[in-house]
C-alpha cells in the first residue's frame, strides 16, 4: 500500500530515524542557543511532491537552506519545528480518483539529512485510512522555515533571534534567490522530483533509472520550469545514471542528492554574498 505516493560545515564560512507525530509541550533549551544548528528555510514548491509511503510512514525529500551562516549545521536526524503557521498542504488523491487538500498542520515531522540543503518530511500513513487516500502529496508554500528542536521530543522554544531569522527580512529576501525561477533553483527543483520518485535506499534497477526522467518531467511539469533549469537538470540526470550502466557502485539516487546539494550550496553562498548577478 502506497509504495510510490507518487557536509559541509557552516553555510557560507566552510561551505559545506524518524519519530512520527507532533509534540505539543515546551521546555527550555538544554544547550545554549549558539550551540543549536542553523535555522533552515524550505524552498517553496511550484507543484505538489508526491511520499514515499512504506511500513507505515509515508516520507519525501524536500529542498532547504542556511539561515544562519554562523551556526553549525544540522547533524542528520536533527529534528525541527515549523516556524509560524508555515501552513503545509496536504494534497489526496482518493481512491475513487477525486482530490481533496488539507492543511497538514500538526502531520508532519521535520528531519535534517545532514545538510541544511534539505530536509526529510514524514507522517505516520495511519492517518490517511480515514481518507481513504490512495496518494499523498505536499505542496510548501512561500516563507516557511524551521526552527531546530533542543530536544528531540520536546518541542522547539525559539530564541528571538531564531524568529527573527526565520520570519523576518532575511527570509523574505531568500525568495529572490532560491525561488526566483534562476536556472539553478529551477534545476534543483526538478532533481528534487526525480529523487522522491527513487527508493530512499538509493539503489534503482536499470528500468526505473531509465524511467526516472520522463516521470518527473511531464509536460505539464516542465512548463513549470525554465529552459535552462531543465537543460542543468537533464544533464545531472544523465551522468548520474550513466555511471550505474556502466556499473560503477553509484547508486542514482546518491549521485542526484549530490548534484542537488552542490546546486543549493551554490545559492546559499550566492544568498550570503548578496550577489543578485547570478
Amino acid at each position: 500500500m502506497f509504495r510510490h505516493l507518487a557536509s559541509f560545515g557552516l553555510c557560507l564560512s566552510f561551505s559545506a530515524g524518524l519519530a512520527v507525530g507532533p509534540v505539543s509541550g515546551k521546555a527550555e533549551a538544554s544547550a545554549p542557543q549558539s550551540e543549536l544548528p542553523q535555522v533552515l528555510g524550505l524552498v517553496a514548491t511550484k507543484l505538489p511532491v508526491p511520499l514515499n509511503c512504506e511500513d507505515g510512514t509515508c516520507t519525501g525529500f524536500f529542498s532547504a537552506f542556511c539561515l544562519q551562516e554562523h551556526r553549525p549545521k544540522p547533524n542528520a536526524g536533527h529534528v525541527y519545528d515549523v516556524a509560524g503557521k508555515g501552513d503545509i498542504t496536504m494534497v489526496v488523491v482518493k481512491n475513487d480518483g477525486s482530490t481533496a487538500e488539507f492543511s497538514a498542520t500538526d502531520l508532519l515531522h521535520f528531519e535534517s539529512t545532514g545538510a541544511y540543503t534539505s530536509v526529510q518530511i514524514s507522517m505516520d500513513a495511519d492517518r490517511l485510512a480515514a481518507l481513504d487516500a490512495a496518494s499523498v502529496s505536499l505542496n510548501v508554500p512561500h516563507r516557511v522555515s524551521l526552527l531546530p528542536r533542543s530536544e528531540p521530543t520536546v518541542a522547539a522554544l525559539p530564541s528571538a533571534e531564531d524568529l527573527d531569522a526565520a520570519l523576518g527580512e532575511k527570509r523574505m529576501l531568500a525568495e529572490g534567490y532560491f525561488e526566483n525561477g534562476s536556472p539553478r533553483a529551477d534545476s534543483g527543483a526538478l532533481i528534487s522530483r526525480m529523487i522522491n520518485l527513487l527508493p530512499a535506499d538509493g539503489f534503482a534497477v536499470k528500468s526505473l533509472r531509465s524511467g526516472v526522467w520522463d516521470k518527473a518531467t511531464t509536460p505539464a511539469t516542465l512548463r513549470q520550469f525554465a529552459p535552462k533549469g531543465i537543460e542543468a537538470a537533464r544533464d545531472a540526470y544523465a551522468r548520474c545514471k550513466a555511471y550505474g550502466d556502466q556499473g560503477y557502485k553509484v547508486r542514482l539516487r546518491g549521485c542526484l542528492e549530490k548534484s542537488h546539494d552542490k546546486l543549493m550550496r551554490n545559492l546559499n553562498d550566492k544568498y550570503w554574498e548578496g550577489d543578485a548577478g547570478f
